[in-house]
C-alpha cells in the first residue's frame, strides 16, 4: 500500500509541475475581431456589377470594420424580410426602399432618427430630405426602354402601349413584389384615374410579354431580345453606353410625364453597430460614394455637382408625372387591389 501511495504522489507531483510549467509559458494574444456591419439591400445593388462591393471596399479602408451585405431579390421585399428576420440577422442598415415602401416601413418597424444630413441636395430630391429616419441616396425617372429601329411604332404615351404592333413585346414587372412595378401602376392611375386605369391595366395584361417578379428578370428578358421593350429607367441607356459601348438602347419619353423613384436608406432601432451604420450612410452621401452609386447603380446622384462632365449630364430633363410624396399603406393596398382585379380573367 505504501508503494502505491508513493506512486500516486509522484504522479500528482509530476502533473502539478507540468501545469505550473504550462501556465508560465507565454500565451499568444487573441486578435480582436473587427465589428461587422450588416447591410440589407436588393440583389442588383449587392451584385458584383452593382455599387455594393466597391462601396464596401472603400469604406473598409477607413472604418476598421467589415461590411457584409444581406440580399433580397427585389427592393419590394425588403420590409417583409426585415419584419421576419431583421433583428435576428442583426441588420444595421437598410438600403433600397423607395417612397412606396416608407409608410409601411414606418408603421411596421422602429427606426433610428439620424437627423438632417449635411448635404448639398439636388433640387429633384429636396422635398424628400426632411424625413430624418429615411435618407435619399439616388433617384431616377421610370421609363420604357427599347432599341433603335426595333419597333414599327414608337410609343409616345401610355395609351400607345396598347397598339396591336406591340402585343407580346413589352416586359413588365409585378407591382406586388417590385417597386418599379408599383411605379407603373401608380403612373397609370395618376394619369387616367382609378376606373380608366383599371381598364387600361386589364388590357395591358393581355398585351404584355410577361410580368416578372423583379426588375432584373424583366430587363434580362429585354436584353435577351425576348421582348422589344422593358420598364426601366431613363438612365438605363447610359449603362449600355458606358459598359458595352452600345448606343442602340434608348429611353422613351411619354407626354404624360414620368414617375420619379427616389431610393432611401435607414437604420432600424434594433441595429447592433448603429454608429457604423450612420457612418456608412454618410459615406454613401459623400462625393466618392455618390460617384460609385451613379456609375454602378446607374441612377442619378442626390449630391449636387456629381454628374458634371459625365454621360448623365447629357440626358434631357423629363417631365415628372406628379410631385414627390409618400403614399399611404391604404393607397398602395387599393392600387394592388386594382392590379389584382385587372389580372382576373373575365
Amino acid at each position: 500500500m505504501r508503494h502505491f501511495i508513493a506512486f500516486i504522489s509522484v504522479v500528482f507531483l509530476g502533473l502539478g509541475l507540468y501545469f505550473l510549467k504550462f501556465q508560465n509559458q507565454t500565451v499568444a494574444p487573441v486578435t480582436a475581431q473587427k465589428p461587422l456591419l450588416h447591410v440589407i439591400t436588393y440583389s442588383s445593388f449587392a451584385a458584383d456589377w452593382g455599387p455594393g462591393p466597391l462601396l464596401k471596399t472603400e469604406f473598409e479602408k477607413t472604418c476598421n470594420c467589415e461590411v457584409k451585405f444581406l440580399e433580397v431579390a427585389d427592393s419590394g421585399l425588403l420590409i417583409q424580410r426585415l419584419q421576419m428576420d431583421g433583428a435576428k440577422m442583426g441588420v444595421d442598415l437598410v438600403v433600397g426602399m423607395d417612397q412606396f415602401d416608407l409608410d409601411k416601413a414606418k408603421n411596421k418597424l422602429p427606426w433610428r432618427d439620424v437627423g438632417a444630413m449635411d448635404v448639398k441636395w439636388v433640387p429633384e430630391v429636396q422635398d424628400a430630405t426632411s424625413l430624418n429616419t429615411f435618407v435619399p441616396f439616388d433617384w431616377g425617372f421610370v421609363a420604357f426602354n427599347t432599341r433603335k429601329g426595333e419597333l414599327s411604332l414608337t410609343p409616345t404615351s401610355l395609351k400607345d402601349l396598347l397598339n396591336p404592333s406591340l402585343k407580346g413585346q413589352i416586359a413588365l414587372i409585378d407591382p406586388r413584389t417590385s417597386s418599379p412595378g408599383m411605379q407603373f401602376v401608380f403612373w397609370v392611375i395618376q394619369t387616367m384615374g382609378l376606373s380608366e386605369g383599371e381598364s387600361f391595366l386589364k388590357s395591358m395584361v393581355a398585351q404584355a410579354h410577361s410580368f416578372s417578379p423583379g426588375w432584373s428578370v424583366a430587363y434580362g428578358l429585354f436584353q435577351k431580345k425576348q421582348a422589344a421593350m422593358a420598364l426601366s429607367y431613363i438612365t438605363s441607356p447610359i449603362y449600355h453606353l458606358v459598359e458595352e459601348k452600345n448606343e442602340d438602347y434608348i429611353s422613351l419619353e411619354f407626354q404624360e410625364g414620368h414617375p420619379q423613384q427616389i431610393e432611401f436608406m435607414a437604420v432600424p432601432e434594433f441595429c447592433r453597430n448603429c454608429d457604423l451604420a450612420e457612418n456608412f450612410m454618410r459615406f454613401m452621401l459623400s462625393e466618392p460614394g455618390q460617384r460609385i452609386i451613379m456609375n454602378k447603380n446607374f441612377m442619378f446622384p442626390v449630391l449636387t455637382g456629381v454628374i458634371a462632365g459625365t454621360p448623365f449630364e447629357s440626358l434631357p430633363p423629363y417631365k415628372k408625372v406628379a410631385p414627390f410624396r409618400v403614399p399611404t399603406e391604404e393607397e398602395i393596398k387599393g392600387w394592388n387591389e386594382v392590379w389584382n382585379r385587372s389580372r382576373q380573367q373575365p
